[in-house]
């Protein structure tokens, strides 16, 4: 059986009510109240976050979650007539702050806090196995985009080579 009501918890709390005398209501600890309180923000939180977006916006944020592409997300989210504007679509909605927000809203949620993934990281950046290492090194130095994608360079450059004299040859 729920001690807690969370509807009256959160009235007391937003009246302003101690924690203290919140749990002597509920007959709980003050560690269950505010534990309890956490969980509730969270939640609404992600709902907040979630609200800002569109359906399609929120399918796309839910695919990059599972962890498809920016573009896979794109194509399975909206109704697109080429890969090339399902890439356009999922490198424009990755640099909105609203579906950032939502896919960092989704993974806590889930439990893949960025805390939690780089605490996990670490431990297999670590790990006695060189192959395991490495690409947890490469994975951590895209995160930080310190590993960039393949640059091309344009070089434009002018060369004055004389023409040869021969007769020193001859």
């Amino acid at each position: 059986m729920k001690k807690i009501n969370d509807d009256i918890l959160l009235e007391m709390s937003d009246r302003g009510d101690p924690q203290k005398d919140i749990a002597v209501h509920f007959g709980v600890s003050e560690a269950a109240v505010s534990l309890r309180l956490k969980r509730l923000r969270k939640q609404s939180a992600h709902r907040a976050a979630l609200s800002k977006l569109t359906e399609k916006e929120q399918r796309f944020a839910a695919e990059i979650c599972s962890g498809t592409s920016q573009t896979q997300s794109a194509v399975a989210a909206f109704d697109v007539t080429s890969i090339d504007s399902a890439k356009a679509i999922g490198n424009r909605l990755m640099k909105d702050s609203d579906i950032q927000l939502a896919i960092a809203s989704i993974m806590e949620q889930e439990g893949l806090s960025r805390t939690r993934l780089i605490t996990r990281l670490k431990h297999h950046v670590d790990s006695g196995d060189a192959n395991v290492s490495l690409r947890a090194v490469e994975m951590g130095l895209k995160l930080h985009d310190s590993f960039p994608a393949a640059r091309n360079m344009v070089l434009n450059a002018t060369i004055d080579v004389s023409p040869l004299d021969l007769s020193k040859y001859t």
